[in-house]
Formats: structure tokens, sequence, C-alpha cells
């Protein structure tokens, strides 16, 4: 094995010329056509030049002492330059080898910095080709990537691949494993992979399914690892866009990247590939989506609208940017190499979560920025014509506003000429009142939206094709939720989607929420029954069972009325003119003598809408594995208006 020398730096970068002492003037056997170059899998690195003290005496099997469980790789070795920590610097020169092949590939992951972690290919002492891994800033995953080279114009010439470790801070480490020549690319560019780009693709998740035992049957799950805030909710051409915030590399939050589903109906999903993705050393938090039909960002490229998702590039410090898709959405690019469009304003911590659309009245595109939590919270309102080029034109400051707020215009009982404006943040405390594209002016109090533990960071559609307002929230959780406790490969789960409505009641309008209709196209089997006794119900309800159910019961009531509805072993109590479920409380006074309650059950959670849609409350709960039915219980005669029971199938099929 050659003795180690004095590693000298080197400028990781195409173009640099390469000292002569750092080439080898011995030759080695080429590899054949398309050939293997390096697999590491021997106990030293062969006729490698090891130079440094970050790379050990040979290949790595895996993980090294400190470091994250390293991924990806192939066989049971690599090359880590982990060693000694990230401190260690270092540099591996291979022998030179003929350039055979249109395209050099290689597994590549660990530090993204430019100049510093990198491979580079040499011919003639100069760098022609260089990639890096894909991490700058904490977070990160120690997956390696298979990225390519083309290297067409090269064929014939001699060269050396050079692994190159010379940053001492985070992140400063390489690894590498199996480097090929061959005929076809594989992997991604190299180019977008040097930690400054849009610079990777995750698996696909084909490898997961929809048939695990607490697997959510109609609620939206991406088939694995984590999701949290619904992102870039927007309609185009047919379909139903969810975006959402995601961890592609592992079930906790972290790496944060939009993750993708499109559905012609918000009840049946298909999960597609990651679509925007962490660059610049900065992660993708929450933002909205848009329908640019005026092509005013001027990208457009054929029939099909463009599509405009603005997000906030979290790094320090946050801002807004914006990516574009002339593809429906299967494919991004950013907009001016994803420079903010917004900067930071001055607050700290986190700036973020623009909600974006177009106020027609004023002909100008609105952002809505929370920036500040305390007394007073802080919200900016900014106008644009081309959505390049953002103005401060106006704030809302309240105590309660945190994070990912939505604005929303909305017709009150129905009636399109009488429409009120609505703002809501995170936690769905909203107010009501008017909005002339610059100033919101409230006529309400704060308001609360949601009563249970489990529903947060909601957002609407835009662009909605039929004049509803639909709305998903992140059903958030730890460890009580059942699917994290067993270990699921997902974790967290969409509400099921909703229509949002003011109607006026005696304190004012107010917000109603509902399950969308579509819901309809999963019944499977429906017990319906009129004006009846609780005890004929729970009769007709003997023989009815479902693990997935949408429950409706409506009945008189009045001060004293007493009733329990029983679903899958989940105590509902009515009582003092509100519902009670685990420890949430839903007031639903009656109505012209009537109270009425709807129940959504998943294999994991519970929904409740109390008269019909004035309050909600969202849940996760664990429900019984035997107890499958329905039943109602009254301490005192009460009649039943109605009560439907319905069994649904699985959106995912069955």
């Amino acid at each position: 094995m050659p003795s180690r020398v004095q590693f000298a730096p080197l400028l990781c970068a195409v173009g640099a010329v390469i000292p002569p002492a750092c080439l080898f003037a011995e030759q080695a056997a080429l590899p054949p056509r398309g050939g293997l170059i390096a697999d590491f899998e021997s106990d030293t690195y062969g006729e490698w030049r090891i130079e440094g003290d970050a790379f050990g005496a040979g290949p790595a099997r895996g993980t090294l002492l400190g470091q994250m469980e390293v991924t990806g790789f192939q066989g049971g070795r690599l090359v880590n330059s982990f060693t000694g920590g990230d401190a260690a610097t270092g540099m591996l020169s291979s022998p030179p080898f003929e350039v055979t092949s249109d395209f050099l590939h290689m597994l590549i992951g660990g530090g993204g910095h430019a100049g510093q972690t990198c491979v580079n290919l040499l011919v003639d002492g100069r760098v022609v080709r260089t990639a890096t891994g894909p991490n700058q800033a904490p977070g990160g995953s120690e997956e390696l990537v298979r990225v390519y080279w083309d290297v067409t114009p090269l064929r014939g010439k001699a060269a050396v691949i050079q692994i190159v470790d010379r940053h001492a801070g985070g992140w400063g480490h390489i690894n590498v494993d199996d480097i090929r020549l061959s005929d076809q690319p594989a992997g991604v560019p190299a180019d977008k992979l040097d930690g400054t780009t849009h610079f990777r693709t995750f698996a696909s998740y084909a490898d997961a399914g929809y048939d695990q035992p607490l697997r959510p049957q109609f609620h939206f799950t991406s088939r694995k690892n984590w999701i949290n805030d619904p992102n870039g909710m927007v309609y185009l051409d047919g379909e139903y866009h969810l975006f959402f915030q995601h961890n592609p590399l592992g079930n906790e939050w972290g790496n944060m990247t939009w993750g993708h589903a499109v559905s012609p109906d918000m009840v049946h999903w298909r999960q597609l590939p990651h679509a925007l993705l962490p660059y610049g050393g900065g992660t993708m938090y929450s933002g909205t989506a848009v329908v640019d039909h005026q092509d005013v960002l001027g990208v457009r490229t054929g029939q099909t609208p463009t599509l405009i998702a603005a997000f906030t590039h979290a790094r320090e410090p946050f801002t807004q940017a914006l990516a574009y898709s002339t593809d429906r959405g299967r494919t991004f690019e950013l907009v001016n190499g994803g420079k903010p469009v917004v900067g930071n304003q001055g607050y700290d911590p986190g700036e973020r979560d623009p909600k974006v659309f177009f106020h027609q009245p004023s002909g100008q595109w609105v952002m809505v920025l929370w920036v500040k939590q305390g007394k007073p919270g802080r919200v900016l309102i900014f106008n644009s014509p081309d959505l390049r080029n953002w103005t401060e034109v106006g704030r809302f400051d309240r105590d309660w506003v945190f994070e990912c707020m939505d604005l929303v215009h909305l017709p009150v009982d129905g009636d399109p000429d009488n429409k009120k404006w609505v703002i809501y943040d995170a936690s769905f405390e909203y107010e009501v009142g008017s909005f002339d594209g610059k100033q919101f002016r409230s006529e309400t109090d704060a308001l609360r939206g949601e009563h249970g533990p489990n529903y947060y960071a909601a957002q609407t559609f835009n662009n909605s094709p039929d004049g509803r307002t639909v709305i998903i929230g992140w059903m958030r959780g730890g460890e009580e939720v059942p699917f994290v406790r067993a270990g699921m490969p997902f974790n967290m789960q969409m509400s099921f989607p909703s229509t949002l409505e003011l109607r006026t009641t005696g304190e004012g309008p107010r917000l109603y929420r509902w399950p969308v209709v579509e819901i309809e196209e999963l019944y499977a089997e429906s017990v319906a029954i009129g004006e009846s006794s609780v005890q004929t119900a729970n009769a007709s309800l003997a023989d009815f069972s479902g693990e997935l159910l949408d429950v409706q019961v409506e009945f008189n009531a009045g001060a004293a009325t007493q009733l329990t509805v029983e679903v899958r072993g989940q105590q509902i109590e009515y009582r003092d003119g509100a519902f009670h479920y685990a420890g949430a409380t839903l007031p639903a006074p009656p109505v012209d003598g009537v109270a009425a309650l709807r129940v959504l059950v998943d294999r994991a959670s519970v929904e409740l809408f109390a008269n019909h849609g004035a309050a909600v409350s969202t849940h996760y709960a664990d429900l019984s594995k035997q107890g499958r039915g329905v039943r109602l219980s009254a301490p005192q005669a009460t009649t039943l208006r109605s009560l439907e029971v319905h069994r649904l199938r699985s959106a995912w099929g069955e």
C-alpha cells in the first residue's frame, strides 16, 4: 500500500489545475467498457493513494464511531472520511483509467461543501467534473444517493478520480461507493447534488402499501415517513393537489421537503415523487400554490397554466421564495434560482408560511405572511403585480396569531352577493371581517374553529372548480397516536376534507365545517332510520358492524336531555347542551328543539361534527378491535329524528 503523504488543500472546481505531485506516474489496469472502477469491498484501498487521516487505512464497514447511521451504499464497505470525526481531512486518488463510456456514476453522501467535500474527475491534471455530497446544514441524512456525470466528450482520455475532504466543520466528511463507467446514466445529474441547488430525489416508497393494521383507510397518509402541514393545496386540470411537509428520510420531523399527492375527488389519493426539495443549505417550509392563468411569471410553455408554489426557504435568515411547474406539478423549477422574492423582514425567529392568492377587485396578488408571535403577534400583507416583486401594504396585529395563516372569502348562508373574509392561523382561531386587498378589518372577536386536540395548520384549496371552499388540516399528535406506538412505517395523517362555510347565527356569522359529499363514494352498506325511539334504533343496528364508519344522528333535545352515542367502543355523551368526548366539549345547543352529531371513524381517529358543523373536534383514538357496532343509550325517553350509519370502503381499495 502506498505510504501516506502530507495532505495539500485542493480547489474542488471544474477547471482547477492539480499539481503534478498529486497524480500517479504508475499505470493500472483499465476497467472494461461500462466496467467497475471501484466498489471498495476490500480491506485496503489497493492502488488508490491515501493522503491525510480522514479515510483510515481502508474502506469503512458502514457507520463510524459518532456518526449517524450510514445507508444507501452497496455491499459491506464504502469510502467514509468520518474517521476521527468531521475534523479529520484527507484525500484519496485513483490510479489512472481510460474513459471508455459515455457516463460515469457513483453513490455519494456526506458533506455538500463545494470545494471542500467533493469527488473530482481529472484529465490532464485539470478538474473536468466535480460532485459534492448533499448536506450542509444540521438535520440531513447519511444516505448515499446515486449521481452521474456525462463524460461523452472525454472518451478515450486517461483520467483520475480524487475523493477530497478538506472541511473540518459540520458535515466535514464525504461518503462514496460503487464508482463505475456505463453506457447509460443512473441516478441524478451530479451537478444537482452540490448542496446549493435543487439537489436530490428520494425513494418512491413503492415498497410500502396501505395494508398495515393501523393504516388510515380514508384519511391521507404518506406511504412512508413523517408528514405535517398540508401545503400548496390547489386544483388544476382535473386534479386536486395536496403538497405536504414531509421528511423523506424518517418517521420523525426533519429534512423538510414538499411531498405531493393528487386526487380527482379529494378521497382517492395517488402519491407522486417529492415536489420541492431542499437547496442552498435550507429546507422547504410551508406555503401555498396558485394557478398563474395570465402567465404573469412569463414561463408558460404549453396550453396548461403554470402552477406556482410559494414557500419559506428555511435557513438563517428565513425568506420567501417561489418555484414553478409547467407540467401539472410533476416537476418544479426554482424562480430566480431560489433567491428570495420576499426577504427577511427582521422578525425573529422564523417568518414563514406564505399564503398567496389573486385579489380580483384590486388586480393584485396578495401574500399573507406570519412574522411574529407574542404581544402583539404580527401578520404582514404584501401586494405584487407579477409574483416576483412584492411590497408591504398592510399589517394584522393580534396576540393569538401563530404561523400557517390563511385568508379566505366566503359567502354567508350560501349567498354569493353577501361574502365576508375570514382570517385564521394554525390553531384555527379566526376572525370575520372585510378585506380590500391591503388591510383586513375585523368585525368579530377571535373565535375558535376547532375544539379537539389534534387539528392544526389547516389550509384551503386555491382555484376550486365548483365554488366550494374545502379545507384540510394536519392531525398532529405524539405517543398517544396508535400507529406511532405500533411502529408503523408512516407517521401522522391529514383530516378528512371538509367544506368551510359562513352561516348566520344569533351571535353573528360563524364558520361551519362539514365533510365533503365525495365521502359517499366510499359508502358500502348503510342503515337509515327515520323517527324512532332509541330502543328501536338499537334493534335495527343489532347486526350492523364496520371498521370504517360515518354515523349521523339527529334527536329532540332540551335543557335536560342526555344521550350517549357509542361508536367502536368510543363514548360520546350529550349533556348540558354540548357533546363531550375525550376531554373535548363541543357546544351544541338545541336548534328548534333538535341537536345533531356526525362521527367519522377511521382506524385510528374520530372526527366529530356537532349541529351540522357548528362545532368540530378532531381526535386520534384507540378503537375497540372487537366492538365494531353502533349503539345509543339515554336515561330518559328520547326521540330520534333520524339516524344514518354507513360502513365505508377503503379509499385505497379492499
